[in-house]
């Protein structure tokens, strides 16, 4: 992704990792059968892998840089976490530090930290492990996290140890969340807490119950970074079919739909969580419904 400008305030892709994820009737359940087919003329090859028809998924991070912050957004798989029942996120070692540094910046010019939900592929850079403990990767940085999301996953927490389960959220809760709370580095916020001049949070619950999405705006522009409202651009021919790991997959549709009729075919920039390269796009109306357009890259 090319660097992306908001007045004085610049965003750039962390890429930690990229490729065919899934077939579409798991990542989206009850998406018709022929919804890849029919909108293949935009969809394949840069989302959808024309050989398997998979759905072509990154998790990275974005870096939001403004004259007083160095903001993180979001912090992937992570480095040798436990995670046995995702197999590609499994004691993974990645790329993601060399690319941050590609950047020109090391974990210690982080000032912000900010996770839009507390999912394991948000988290995981969050920690790094030192002499046996799960330590902040970013030890001069803020985590920011919504209360709201923060208290829900606590209490599952709370919940799964009283049962002898401690792997919420693929142990994620545990090894990437917990440990900066325990250092005091973390913040919990309201959903609509402004981290920066043009930069705040706005509640979009449904994937997760404190689920926020990130506002990067001036008087130039406006970017939105939305976290996964919206896993896939597949979701933007039928903005009502939430994806697989929605928490609450009604409220989630009602979210993105209401983000796609706000944002669509305006000039706001489009930054998900989990679109593949170039990422960075604009919706626009297409058919009956929306398509994703990176403008010629």
């Amino acid at each position: 992704m090319k660097t992306q400008h908001v007045g004085d305030i610049s965003i750039d892709r962390v890429a930690d990792m990229e490729g065919p994820f899934a077939t579409l009737d798991f990542l989206i359940p009850g998406a018709p059968p022929d919804l890849i087919a029919e909108n293949a003329d935009w969809l394949k090859p840069r989302f959808v892998d024309p050989d398997t028809d998979q759905i072509i998924l990154s998790f990275h991070s974005y870096l939001v840089r403004s004259p007083r912050h160095t903001i993180l957004v979001d912090c992937c798989v992570g480095d040798g976490k436990e995670r046995p029942e995702r197999p590609m996120w499994h004691q993974r070692r990645g790329p993601w530090l060399e690319n941050l540094r590609a950047h020109g910046l090391t974990p210690d010019d982080i000032d912000i930290v900010m996770c839009t939900h507390l999912h394991a592929d948000h988290v995981g850079w969050n920690t790094r492990l030192s002499e046996g403990r799960w330590i902040p990767t970013f030890p001069n940085a803020r985590y920011v996290f919504a209360r709201r999301e923060y208290d829900h996953w606590e209490a599952e927490h709370r919940a799964a140890l009283s049962r002898n389960d401690p792997a919420v959220n693929h142990g994620s809760f545990a090894d990437s969340v917990l440990p900066v709370v325990e250092a005091g580095r973390a913040v919990l916020v309201d959903g609509d807490h402004q981290i920066d001049d043009g930069v705040w949070l706005e509640p979009a619950p449904g994937h997760t119950p404190g689920n926020v999405i990130l506002h990067v705006a001036d008087k130039s522009g406006r970017a939105i970074l939305a976290g996964d409202v919206i896993h896939t651009p597949v979701q933007l021919a039928r903005p009502e079919l939430s994806s697989n790991f929605c928490f609450d997959p009604a409220q989630s549709a009602v979210t993105r739909r209401a983000l796609i009729d706000t944002y669509a075919d305006t000039d706001t920039l489009l930054l998900t969580a989990h679109f593949p390269a170039p990422t960075a796009g604009r919706i626009v109306r297409h058919r009956d419904a929306f398509r994703f357009d990176t403008g010629g890259d």
